[in-house]
């Protein structure tokens, strides 16, 4: 498994860095970005465009373990993403399965998922289905933690020692949690309640009680929890 994170405050400050990157993508991917209504999203979907090529580009048959790359944009040779595709003849895409995840039409050898939260965006390419989730620390109402927590799960945010622990647990259960049903794609479809989150084993259990999925699980840049999920 292989997972990608982008800052994109570095695109931010550079238009010319930008439209570098723009001119870089598929057709598909420019016109999910022009559709985007806030200059931020448009960013957001930029950096996971080019996370797309990129993890399409470096992906390797047979590779085994998992790495984490962090993507400095302008480190990037972007004007060889065209050179890449268009010797290969196929773009990067993409099209959505019975409950909505998105797959590559013309790599269905790789699997992938997206997400972002605050500054960054994060995508995770495996040869398995996947599912990342990245959340930037915030406050979790207790109501809305009563609505995705498993009972047990409750009880460990109640013993935390203090409320910035409380959040940080909250927090990195939600990444599990987000990246699991993302790895499905069933989405809000599913009761997160219904699951548990063993951290002690990074293992995935349903209701009852069986091992469903795995999931690896850091702390990126001291206030983003990721979450990585597989079967």
């Amino acid at each position: 498994m292989k997972l990608y994170i982008m800052d994109i405050k570095e695109v931010e400050k550079s238009g010319i860095l930008e439209e570098r990157m723009f001119a870089s993508l598929g057709k598909q991917r420019q016109e999910k970005i022009e559709k985007c209504r806030h200059d931020k999203d448009k960013i957001r979907s930029l950096c996971a465009g080019a996370l797309l090529c990129l993890g399409v580009m470096e992906w390797e048959e047979g590779e085994n373990g998992f790495s984490l790359q962090e993507m400095e944009a302008g480190k990037v040779n972007w004007e060889m993403f065209s050179e890449f595709f268009g010797k290969t003849g196929k773009d990067i895409t993409c099209d959505f399965g019975r409950n909505g995840k998105p797959f590559f039409v013309n790599y269905p050898q790789i699997h992938f998922n997206l997400s972002h939260s605050g500054d960054y965006v994060a995508g995770a390419f495996d040869s398995r289905p996947v599912g990342v989730d990245i959340q930037i620390h915030r406050k979790i109402k207790d109501n809305m933690a009563r609505h995705f927590l498993h009972d047990k799960e409750l009880g460990a945010v109640v013993l935390q020692e203090n409320e910035t622990e409380k959040e940080k647990l909250l927090c990195r259960l939600w990444a599990i949690k987000e990246s699991y049903v993302k790895l499905t794609g069933e989405g809000m479809k599913r009761s997160m309640k219904e699951i548990l989150a063993d951290r002690e084993s990074g293992k995935i259990k349903n209701e009852k009680g069986e091992v469903v999925a795995g999931f690896r699980e850091m702390i990126w840049r001291e206030k983003y929890y990721i979450s990585v999920c597989g079967f």
